[in-house]
């Protein structure tokens, strides 16, 4: 079976394990010599003039996007990665988005390129990241939200913003850019529903859900007893009402402590004490049309 040279492993390695049939030929790796590792299963062979080394792949489908992300910008040393790929490259969450093929922009009169890449030309401000040069937070949000739609802008938007990467100002002034844009008004709107308060993917699509469907809600609150003791802070209290809606994601309770458990029992026993309706919304209400702004409104009809 035939093996990758060790030095061009190493220089793969330090390219999120990307090479160019370039630096395979300096290594001495001729073309057939790369069809044969492809055959092997040693290479994968994305698209022309670029390989990943199949022991380097990452597992998960956001992973393996800032792979070919790297490759991209080995084909292309003077594009930039742009939209959901710097979104990514910035270290924010993505959701509900096709992650087969990376997006760069590239100067106006070299934009076409190699199938396996989404090629746009018009390169603008540049940022660094930890795959390469990319658009800057904001203009990343504004395109990804233009490409994928108000659900997909919103999950990443809400993390930029909680984690401080974006300022609301900037998002503006990048959305204004793109106001005459087929598909603008899907950036216009992400702003709008955007709330750095949300602290999760779940989070995010829930209260998008709950946003969507006109239950005003108050996020993160903080609810006390008679005395001003913190009982919880709730993921959010509908206005005008004693109803908490909790996102239910599993993630504190994934180990099966029981300690976690009863932590957990005894917080919601006793915010129903002091007078609270608690609504648990989880991933499987998430898939459901509907049933987010369902459960929300038997609950504050029945309260």
């Amino acid at each position: 079976m035939p093996t990758l040279d060790a030095a061009l492993l190493d220089t793969a390695a330090a390219q999120h394990g990307a090479f160019t049939t370039a630096q395979a030929a300096a290594c001495g790796i001729s073309a057939p010599g790369l069809v044969a590792l492809v055959r092997a299963g040693v290479l994968a062979h994305p698209g022309r003039g670029v390989y990943l080394v199949s022991a380097l792949l990452e597992p998960d489908a956001e992973r393996r996007h800032l792979q070919l992300c790297a490759a991209a910008l080995l084909v292309y040393p003077d594009a930039v990665l742009a939209g959901t790929s710097a979104v990514l490259a910035h270290g924010l969450p993505v959701w509900g988005v096709d992650l087969r093929r990376p997006l760069v922009r590239r100067p106006p009169d070299r934009w076409r390129g190699v199938a396996c890449f989404t090629v746009r030309h018009g390169v603008g401000e540049v940022a660094p990241s930890a795959v390469g040069p990319a658009q800057p937070v904001a203009r990343a949000l504004v395109e990804h939200a233009v490409d994928h739609g108000i659900a997909p802008g919103v999950v990443s938007a809400d993390a930029a913003l909680h984690r401080g990467l974006v300022e609301a100002d900037a998002l503006a002034t990048e959305v204004a850019a793109v106001a005459t844009w087929r598909h603008g008004s899907r950036a216009l709107a992400t702003m709008h529903l955007a709330d750095g308060r949300r602290e999760s993917v779940g989070e995010s699509r829930c209260g998008l859900a709950l946003a969507l469907a006109g239950i005003a809600v108050t996020p993160q609150v903080e609810i006390r007893d008679g005395r001003g003791r913190l009982v919880a802070r709730v993921d959010w209290l509908v206005e005008g009402s004693n109803v908490i809606v909790e996102f239910d994601g599993r993630v504190k309770y994934g180990s099966g402590d029981p300690a976690v458990l009863w932590a957990e029992k005894r917080r919601e026993d006793r915010l129903r004490r002091l007078g609270y309706v608690v609504v648990r919304i989880t991933w499987a209400d998430l898939e459901r049309p509907g049933a987010v702004a369902a459960a929300v409104r038997s609950a504050v009809r029945a309260a």
